[in-house]
Protein backbone atom coordinates (compact mmCIF):
# COMPACT_ATOMS: atom_id res chain seq x y z
CA UNK A 1 0.00 0.00 0.00
CA UNK A 2 0.72 3.63 -0.39
CA UNK A 3 1.86 5.49 2.29
CA UNK A 4 1.48 8.38 3.74
CA UNK A 5 -2.29 8.23 2.61
CA UNK A 6 -3.55 11.20 4.03
CA UNK A 7 -1.81 14.10 2.86
CA UNK A 8 0.62 15.08 0.13
CA UNK A 9 1.65 18.06 1.90
CA UNK A 10 5.40 17.64 4.06
CA UNK A 11 6.31 20.47 5.49
CA UNK A 12 9.44 21.24 7.99
CA UNK A 13 10.85 18.00 6.95
CA UNK A 14 14.35 17.44 6.57
CA UNK A 15 16.61 15.33 3.67
CA UNK A 16 16.42 11.88 5.46
CA UNK A 17 12.54 12.22 5.84
CA UNK A 18 11.72 13.43 2.50
CA UNK A 19 13.89 10.62 1.10
CA UNK A 20 12.41 7.96 3.56
CA UNK A 21 8.76 9.06 2.24
CA UNK A 22 10.26 9.04 -1.33
CA UNK A 23 10.86 5.70 -0.78
CA UNK A 24 8.02 4.08 0.58
CA UNK A 25 6.12 5.86 -2.33
CA UNK A 26 7.74 4.46 -4.83
CA UNK A 27 7.78 0.87 -3.88
CA UNK A 28 4.38 1.12 -2.90
CA UNK A 29 2.11 -0.70 -4.96
CA UNK A 30 -1.21 1.28 -5.83
CA UNK A 31 -4.42 -1.00 -5.92
CA UNK A 32 -6.67 1.27 -7.75
CA UNK A 33 -6.76 5.10 -9.90
CA UNK A 34 -6.72 6.82 -6.09
CA UNK A 35 -4.32 5.42 -5.17
CA UNK A 36 -1.92 5.47 -7.96
CA UNK A 37 -3.14 9.53 -8.01
CA UNK A 38 -1.70 9.96 -4.38
CA UNK A 39 1.19 7.74 -5.54
CA UNK A 40 2.01 10.38 -8.32
CA UNK A 41 1.20 13.50 -6.85
CA UNK A 42 3.46 12.34 -3.02
CA UNK A 43 6.04 11.71 -5.63
CA UNK A 44 5.65 15.21 -7.72
CA UNK A 45 5.83 16.65 -3.88
CA UNK A 46 9.05 15.35 -2.25
CA UNK A 47 10.68 15.86 -5.65
CA UNK A 48 9.75 19.64 -5.60
CA UNK A 49 10.60 20.27 -1.70
CA UNK A 50 14.33 18.16 -2.14
CA UNK A 51 15.07 20.85 -4.58
CA UNK A 52 15.06 23.80 -1.88
CA UNK A 53 17.77 21.49 -0.56
CA UNK A 54 19.75 21.88 -4.02
CA UNK A 55 18.87 17.97 -4.63
CA UNK A 56 17.91 16.74 -8.05
CA UNK A 57 14.78 14.56 -6.85
CA UNK A 58 13.80 13.30 -10.23
CA UNK A 59 17.88 12.34 -10.71
CA UNK A 60 17.65 10.81 -7.38
CA UNK A 61 14.62 8.43 -8.58
CA UNK A 62 16.53 7.61 -11.82
CA UNK A 63 19.87 6.92 -10.46
CA UNK A 64 19.82 6.39 -7.30
CA UNK A 65 16.47 4.78 -7.05
CA UNK A 66 15.57 2.83 -10.00
CA UNK A 67 15.07 -0.54 -8.47
CA UNK A 68 12.77 1.05 -5.94
CA UNK A 69 10.64 2.27 -8.90
CA UNK A 70 10.48 -0.61 -11.13
CA UNK A 71 9.73 -2.94 -8.06
CA UNK A 72 6.38 -3.66 -8.91
CA UNK A 73 7.16 -4.78 -12.47
CA UNK A 74 9.86 -7.15 -11.46
CA UNK A 75 7.23 -8.79 -9.30
CA UNK A 76 4.52 -8.65 -11.78
CA UNK A 77 6.45 -11.41 -14.03
CA UNK A 78 6.66 -13.96 -11.28
CA UNK A 79 2.57 -13.88 -11.60
CA UNK A 80 0.19 -15.32 -13.43
CA UNK A 81 -2.13 -13.03 -15.23
CA UNK A 82 -4.87 -13.03 -13.46
CA UNK A 83 -2.84 -11.56 -10.55
CA UNK A 84 -4.24 -8.57 -8.78
CA UNK A 85 -0.83 -6.26 -10.67
CA UNK A 86 -2.27 -6.84 -13.76
CA UNK A 87 -5.08 -4.16 -12.86
CA UNK A 88 -2.34 -1.79 -12.84
CA UNK A 89 0.39 -3.38 -14.98
CA UNK A 90 0.43 -4.49 -19.00
CA UNK A 91 2.13 -7.41 -17.86
CA UNK A 92 1.45 -9.03 -21.33
CA UNK A 93 3.34 -6.08 -22.76
CA UNK A 94 6.52 -5.68 -19.92
CA UNK A 95 6.91 -9.38 -21.10
CA UNK A 96 7.24 -9.27 -24.44
CA UNK A 97 9.78 -6.11 -24.12
CA UNK A 98 11.16 -7.85 -21.32
CA UNK A 99 11.44 -11.39 -23.03
CA UNK A 100 9.88 -13.01 -20.39
CA UNK A 101 7.59 -15.73 -20.76
CA UNK A 102 4.43 -16.17 -19.71
CA UNK A 103 4.21 -18.73 -16.84
CA UNK A 104 1.81 -21.52 -17.53
CA UNK A 105 0.60 -22.02 -14.13
CA UNK A 106 0.96 -19.95 -10.80
CA UNK A 107 5.40 -20.02 -10.02
CA UNK A 108 4.63 -22.63 -6.92
CA UNK A 109 3.43 -24.85 -9.72
CA UNK A 110 5.97 -25.25 -12.80
CA UNK A 111 7.41 -28.01 -13.16
CA UNK A 112 11.70 -27.81 -13.09
CA UNK A 113 12.24 -26.88 -16.95
CA UNK A 114 9.84 -24.46 -16.96
CA UNK A 115 10.88 -22.89 -13.64
CA UNK A 116 14.86 -22.64 -15.22
CA UNK A 117 13.25 -21.31 -18.28
CA UNK A 118 11.64 -18.27 -16.26
CA UNK A 119 14.94 -18.21 -13.82
CA UNK A 120 17.41 -17.59 -17.14
CA UNK A 121 14.54 -14.78 -18.63
CA UNK A 122 14.72 -12.73 -15.29
CA UNK A 123 18.26 -12.74 -14.90
CA UNK A 124 18.69 -9.24 -17.01
CA UNK A 125 15.62 -7.93 -16.45
CA UNK A 126 17.12 -5.41 -13.39
CA UNK A 127 19.01 -3.87 -15.26
CA UNK A 128 16.88 -3.49 -18.27
CA UNK A 129 14.28 -2.09 -15.65
CA UNK A 130 16.68 0.36 -14.29
CA UNK A 131 17.32 1.40 -18.18
CA UNK A 132 13.76 2.00 -18.21
CA UNK A 133 13.52 4.13 -15.24
CA UNK A 134 16.55 6.20 -16.45
CA UNK A 135 15.22 7.52 -19.62
CA UNK A 136 11.18 7.13 -19.81
CA UNK A 137 9.17 10.40 -18.59
CA UNK A 138 8.52 10.46 -14.95
CA UNK A 139 4.84 10.38 -15.17
CA UNK A 140 5.05 6.91 -17.23
CA UNK A 141 7.60 5.77 -15.09
CA UNK A 142 5.05 6.20 -12.18
CA UNK A 143 2.25 4.82 -13.87
CA UNK A 144 4.45 1.86 -15.21
CA UNK A 145 4.03 2.26 -18.79
CA UNK A 146 5.74 0.07 -20.95
CA UNK A 147 7.37 2.49 -23.95
CA UNK A 148 7.09 1.59 -27.81
CA UNK A 149 9.50 -0.76 -29.83
CA UNK A 150 11.19 2.26 -30.69
CA UNK A 151 11.89 4.13 -27.47
CA UNK A 152 13.16 0.85 -26.25
CA UNK A 153 16.08 0.26 -29.35
CA UNK A 154 17.17 3.85 -29.15
CA UNK A 155 17.54 3.51 -24.91
CA UNK A 156 19.51 0.34 -25.71
CA UNK A 157 22.19 2.17 -27.81
CA UNK A 158 22.33 5.29 -25.63
CA UNK A 159 25.68 5.84 -23.19
CA UNK A 160 24.65 4.60 -19.37
CA UNK A 161 24.77 7.91 -16.85
CA UNK A 162 28.34 8.50 -15.72
CA UNK A 163 29.08 6.03 -12.76
CA UNK A 164 29.92 8.92 -10.72
CA UNK A 165 26.49 10.36 -11.13
CA UNK A 166 24.71 6.92 -10.46
CA UNK A 167 26.83 6.19 -6.87
CA UNK A 168 26.60 9.91 -5.62
CA UNK A 169 22.77 9.51 -5.68
CA UNK A 170 23.06 5.39 -4.46
CA UNK A 171 24.94 6.95 -1.65
CA UNK A 172 22.36 10.10 -0.95
CA UNK A 173 19.52 7.13 -0.99
CA UNK A 174 21.33 4.71 1.43
CA UNK A 175 22.93 7.31 4.10
CA UNK A 176 18.87 8.11 4.54
CA UNK A 177 17.47 4.84 4.27
CA UNK A 178 19.59 2.20 4.94
CA UNK A 179 21.40 1.92 8.61
CA UNK A 180 22.89 -1.03 8.21
CA UNK A 181 26.81 -0.32 6.77
CA UNK A 182 26.83 -4.00 5.36
CA UNK A 183 23.86 -3.38 2.98
CA UNK A 184 26.04 -0.22 1.75
CA UNK A 185 27.66 -0.10 -1.47
CA UNK A 186 31.59 0.11 -1.67
CA UNK A 187 31.38 3.14 -3.82
CA UNK A 188 28.77 4.83 -0.88
CA UNK A 189 31.25 3.91 1.88
CA UNK A 190 33.93 6.29 0.06
CA UNK A 191 31.85 9.20 -0.27
CA UNK A 192 30.72 9.18 2.76
CA UNK A 193 34.08 8.66 4.03
CA UNK A 194 34.88 11.70 2.16
CA UNK A 195 32.05 14.18 3.21
CA UNK A 196 33.07 13.27 7.14
CA UNK A 197 36.88 14.12 6.14
CA UNK A 198 36.53 17.19 4.14
CA UNK A 199 32.77 18.52 3.66
CA UNK A 200 33.56 18.04 -0.32
CA UNK A 201 31.31 15.80 -2.34
CA UNK A 202 30.56 17.24 -5.69
CA UNK A 203 26.59 16.90 -6.81
CA UNK A 204 25.07 18.27 -3.25
CA UNK A 205 25.48 20.78 -0.62
CA UNK A 206 25.82 21.11 2.75
CA UNK A 207 22.38 21.66 3.36
CA UNK A 208 21.68 18.24 1.51
CA UNK A 209 24.21 16.44 3.68
CA UNK A 210 23.32 17.80 6.87
CA UNK A 211 21.72 14.75 8.41
CA UNK A 212 24.73 12.84 10.49
CA UNK A 213 25.97 10.13 9.06
CA UNK A 214 27.19 7.08 10.13
CA UNK A 215 29.40 6.53 13.23
CA UNK A 216 33.07 6.81 11.98
CA UNK A 217 34.42 3.91 13.74
CA UNK A 218 31.97 1.85 11.96
CA UNK A 219 32.53 3.44 8.79
CA UNK A 220 36.16 2.84 8.83
CA UNK A 221 35.64 -0.82 10.02
CA UNK A 222 33.34 -1.57 7.04
CA UNK A 223 35.73 0.40 4.53
CA UNK A 224 38.77 -2.06 5.80
CA UNK A 225 36.67 -4.94 5.86
CA UNK A 226 35.72 -4.09 2.41
CA UNK A 227 39.31 -3.69 1.07
CA UNK A 228 40.52 -6.61 2.72
CA UNK A 229 37.68 -8.75 0.83
CA UNK A 230 36.71 -6.71 -2.50
CA UNK A 231 33.08 -7.62 -3.40
CA UNK A 232 33.07 -8.70 -6.88
CA UNK A 233 30.45 -6.17 -9.16
CA UNK A 234 28.60 -9.79 -9.69
CA UNK A 235 28.21 -10.08 -6.15
CA UNK A 236 27.10 -6.56 -5.82
CA UNK A 237 24.45 -6.93 -8.15
CA UNK A 238 23.16 -9.96 -6.85
CA UNK A 239 23.35 -8.29 -3.50
CA UNK A 240 20.87 -5.40 -4.92
CA UNK A 241 18.57 -8.02 -6.24
CA UNK A 242 18.63 -9.76 -2.91
CA UNK A 243 17.09 -7.30 -1.09
CA UNK A 244 14.59 -6.18 -3.71
CA UNK A 245 13.28 -9.57 -3.53
CA UNK A 246 13.29 -9.52 0.52
CA UNK A 247 11.12 -6.32 -0.11
CA UNK A 248 8.30 -8.27 -2.66
CA UNK A 249 8.83 -11.04 -0.63
CA UNK A 250 7.93 -9.10 2.51
CA UNK A 251 4.75 -7.71 0.70
CA UNK A 252 3.85 -11.28 -0.21
CA UNK A 253 3.88 -12.43 3.33
CA UNK A 254 1.77 -9.64 4.55
CA UNK A 255 -1.05 -10.57 2.31
CA UNK A 256 -1.14 -14.25 3.16
CA UNK A 257 0.71 -15.47 -0.22
CA UNK A 258 3.41 -17.27 1.09
CA UNK A 259 3.53 -19.83 -2.19
CA UNK A 260 4.59 -16.89 -4.00
CA UNK A 261 7.36 -15.41 -1.28
CA UNK A 262 8.84 -18.69 -1.01
CA UNK A 263 9.42 -19.02 -5.04
CA UNK A 264 11.36 -15.79 -5.23
CA UNK A 265 14.05 -17.13 -3.09
CA UNK A 266 13.62 -20.53 -4.68
CA UNK A 267 14.46 -19.09 -7.93
CA UNK A 268 17.39 -16.63 -6.33
CA UNK A 269 18.85 -20.19 -4.90
CA UNK A 270 18.72 -21.46 -8.21
CA UNK A 271 21.10 -18.89 -9.46
CA UNK A 272 23.26 -19.11 -5.96
CA UNK A 273 23.22 -22.31 -4.73
CA UNK A 274 23.97 -22.69 -0.74
CA UNK A 275 23.95 -18.65 -0.22
CA UNK A 276 23.07 -18.56 3.23
CA UNK A 277 21.22 -15.42 3.18
CA UNK A 278 18.70 -16.88 0.67
CA UNK A 279 18.84 -20.17 2.33
CA UNK A 280 17.28 -18.11 5.82
CA UNK A 281 14.48 -16.37 3.72
CA UNK A 282 13.67 -19.46 1.93
CA UNK A 283 13.20 -21.03 5.25
CA UNK A 284 11.93 -18.18 7.20
CA UNK A 285 8.85 -17.87 4.07
CA UNK A 286 8.66 -21.34 4.09
CA UNK A 287 7.04 -21.75 7.57
CA UNK A 288 3.56 -20.85 7.43
CA UNK A 289 3.56 -24.15 4.57
CA UNK A 290 5.84 -26.15 6.20
CA UNK A 291 7.74 -26.15 9.53
CA UNK A 292 9.92 -28.73 8.24
CA UNK A 293 10.59 -27.85 5.25
CA UNK A 294 11.87 -24.57 6.91
CA UNK A 295 13.36 -25.95 9.37
CA UNK A 296 15.86 -27.98 6.83
CA UNK A 297 16.56 -24.64 4.95
CA UNK A 298 17.14 -22.49 8.48
CA UNK A 299 20.09 -25.26 9.62
CA UNK A 300 21.08 -25.58 6.16
CA UNK A 301 21.50 -21.64 6.24
CA UNK A 302 23.22 -21.64 9.84
CA UNK A 303 25.49 -24.45 8.17
CA UNK A 304 26.94 -22.37 5.35
CA UNK A 305 27.49 -19.48 7.79
CA UNK A 306 24.52 -17.15 7.93
CA UNK A 307 25.23 -14.23 9.93
CA UNK A 308 22.55 -12.80 12.09
CA UNK A 309 22.81 -16.03 14.30
CA UNK A 310 19.89 -15.35 16.33
CA UNK A 311 17.26 -14.20 13.84
CA UNK A 312 18.17 -17.66 12.42
CA UNK A 313 18.15 -19.28 15.63
CA UNK A 314 14.85 -17.61 16.27
CA UNK A 315 13.17 -18.66 13.04
CA UNK A 316 14.44 -22.78 13.58
CA UNK A 317 12.60 -22.66 17.23
CA UNK A 318 9.54 -21.13 15.73
CA UNK A 319 9.93 -24.23 13.34
CA UNK A 320 10.91 -27.01 16.32
CA UNK A 321 7.66 -25.44 18.20
CA UNK A 322 5.20 -25.59 15.49
CA UNK A 323 6.23 -29.44 15.26
CA UNK A 324 5.56 -30.06 19.12
CA UNK A 325 9.70 -30.31 19.20
CA UNK A 326 9.47 -27.71 21.95
CA UNK A 327 11.99 -29.21 24.67
CA UNK A 328 14.58 -29.00 21.58
CA UNK A 329 13.66 -25.70 20.72
CA UNK A 330 14.35 -25.01 24.10
CA UNK A 331 17.70 -26.66 24.37
CA UNK A 332 18.88 -24.77 21.20
CA UNK A 333 18.00 -21.71 22.71
CA UNK A 334 19.72 -22.24 25.86
CA UNK A 335 22.91 -23.29 23.47
CA UNK A 336 22.51 -20.12 21.99
CA UNK A 337 22.27 -17.64 24.91
CA UNK A 338 25.63 -19.42 26.43
CA UNK A 339 27.79 -19.76 23.83
CA UNK A 340 26.15 -17.69 20.32
CA UNK A 341 25.61 -14.39 21.87
CA UNK A 342 26.35 -11.74 19.57
CA UNK A 343 27.53 -8.11 21.18
CA UNK A 344 25.06 -6.42 18.81
CA UNK A 345 20.95 -6.30 18.65
CA UNK A 346 19.84 -7.85 15.71
CA UNK A 347 16.32 -6.75 14.24
CA UNK A 348 14.33 -8.04 11.58
CA UNK A 349 11.06 -9.25 10.28
CA UNK A 350 10.13 -12.75 12.49
CA UNK A 351 6.83 -14.74 13.19
CA UNK A 352 5.51 -13.47 16.75
CA UNK A 353 2.54 -15.30 18.41
CA UNK A 354 -0.56 -13.32 19.18
CA UNK A 355 -2.69 -16.07 21.18
CA UNK A 356 -2.46 -18.94 18.89
CA UNK A 357 -2.05 -17.45 15.79
CA UNK A 358 1.12 -16.20 14.40
CA UNK A 359 1.67 -12.90 12.84
CA UNK A 360 4.42 -11.27 10.67
CA UNK A 361 6.03 -8.00 12.64
CA UNK A 362 9.13 -5.95 11.35
CA UNK A 363 11.81 -4.57 13.10
CA UNK A 364 11.87 -6.99 16.15
CA UNK A 365 14.41 -7.62 18.29
CA UNK A 366 15.64 -11.30 17.84
CA UNK A 367 16.37 -12.17 21.28
CA UNK A 368 13.86 -10.49 22.96
CA UNK A 369 11.60 -12.35 20.78
CA UNK A 370 13.65 -15.51 21.40
CA UNK A 371 13.66 -14.85 25.32
CA UNK A 372 9.30 -14.85 25.19
CA UNK A 373 9.64 -18.13 23.00
CA UNK A 374 11.73 -19.70 25.20
CA UNK A 375 9.68 -18.73 28.22
CA UNK A 376 6.79 -20.30 26.51
CA UNK A 377 8.30 -23.80 25.51
CA UNK A 378 9.93 -24.19 29.11
CA UNK A 379 6.31 -23.92 30.45
CA UNK A 380 5.10 -25.97 27.43
CA UNK A 381 7.52 -28.74 28.71
CA UNK A 382 7.10 -28.03 32.46
CA UNK A 383 10.60 -27.01 33.13
CA UNK A 384 9.56 -24.41 35.88
CA UNK A 385 13.20 -23.77 36.86
CA UNK A 386 13.68 -22.70 33.10
CA UNK A 387 11.13 -20.52 33.19
CA UNK A 388 12.31 -18.65 36.24
CA UNK A 389 16.02 -18.41 34.36
CA UNK A 390 14.02 -17.33 30.91
CA UNK A 391 11.98 -14.23 33.17
CA UNK A 392 15.39 -13.03 34.69
CA UNK A 393 16.96 -12.91 31.38
CA UNK A 394 14.11 -11.02 30.00
CA UNK A 395 14.19 -8.79 33.13
CA UNK A 396 17.87 -8.22 31.97
CA UNK A 397 17.34 -7.22 28.54
CA UNK A 398 14.66 -4.84 29.77
CA UNK A 399 16.76 -3.42 31.73
CA UNK A 400 19.25 -2.84 28.97
CA UNK A 401 21.83 -5.57 30.48
CA UNK A 402 23.79 -7.51 27.33
CA UNK A 403 25.50 -10.00 29.14
CA UNK A 404 24.31 -13.05 31.01
CA UNK A 405 25.49 -13.98 34.80
CA UNK A 406 25.82 -17.15 33.56
CA UNK A 407 25.74 -19.21 36.67
CA UNK A 408 26.08 -23.03 38.09
CA UNK A 409 22.04 -23.23 37.09
CA UNK A 410 22.61 -22.33 33.66
CA UNK A 411 24.58 -25.35 33.55
CA UNK A 412 23.28 -27.56 34.99
CA UNK A 413 20.18 -26.73 32.35
CA UNK A 414 22.35 -27.59 29.66
CA UNK A 415 23.31 -30.91 30.85
CA UNK A 416 20.17 -31.49 32.22
CA UNK A 417 17.47 -30.14 29.39
CA UNK A 418 16.87 -33.58 27.17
Amino acid sequence: MVSPKKSVNFPALGVRELIAILDTSLVGVPQNTSDSRHRADAVTSVKNLLSGFGIDGESLIRYGMPARAAVAIYRAMFSPDDDDLTRIIDTRRWREILKVPTPSAPVSELDEAELDAMSNSLHRVPHLLNMWVANARLTEVLNYSPPSDEDWSKWALLPPEADETIEAYHWLLQRSVTETLGRWSTESLHLEFKWQSDRQVGLFSTAALSAPGPDRNLLTGEIAKRAVAPQPLEQVEQDQLFWQLQETAVDYLGKGKYLEATTLFEFHLRRNPHDARTLNNLGFCSIPLSASKALKYLEEAAANGYADVPINLYNQCCCLIRLNRSGEALDLAENYWQRQRQPDAVTGFLWVTSGEAWNLSGDCSAEQALVDLAIAAAQEVGRDDRVVRWKERKASLSIGLTTDSTSAADASDQTDAA
